[in-house]
């Protein structure tokens, strides 16, 4: 025989089990599109500043011109010129500032081959120049901590004095 009709209503909701398991499977879903999302932004992000760094690369032989410029006019009388390009100077160099890039000043420093570019070495006779960095021929930058150009330097090297004359 038959089974007898049952007038219960099927039940609509699932099992417990399958609905915790959608459930757990839709909060992986979504911490990996945050996680995604994240890593898209951070690369975004580090893409931005590298090209941020190159611009500003191509941007330093200017910088180095100007001074050279600035140098060679402060021996004319026209102070007219000079004034005009200090103040071009000033403001590309804002520009630069303005896009996180800093300018290294590297005189009086010791030398560091990671932040210096050695270019000659002068001799000192003081200890304490041994080392040190004792002119900058062209100041270094750097952009968000990263070294971008580094500072050409003159680095003192110790050289014993002549030995005293007895006569």
């Amino acid at each position: 025989m038959d089974e007898p009709f049952s007038h219960e209503p099927a039940s609509a909701e699932p099992p417990r089990g399958a609905e915790e398991a959608d459930r757990a499977s839709a909060l992986r879903a979504l911490r990996n599109l945050e996680a995604t999302k994240a890593r898209l932004e951070r690369s975004a992000a580090q893409d931005a500043a590298e090209a941020r760094g190159k611009l500003a690369s191509e941007v330093f032989p200017v910088l180095d011109n100007l001074d050279r410029t600035i140098l060679a006019a402060e021996a004319t009388s026209d102070r007219a010129l000079l004034d005009g390009v200090r103040m071009v100077r000033a403001q590309l160099e804002t520009a630069l500032q303005r896009f996180g890039v800093e300018r290294v000043e590297a005189l009086g420093e010791r030398f560091d081959p990671g932040r210096h570019e050695a270019i000659s070495m002068v001799s000192v006779v003081d200890p304490r120049l041994h080392g040190v960095v004792t002119a900058q021929l062209e100041p270094g930058y750097q952009h968000e901590g990263k070294l971008l150009r580094a500072a050409k330097v003159s680095v003192g090297r110790l050289v014993s004095p002549p030995p005293p004359r007895l006569f």
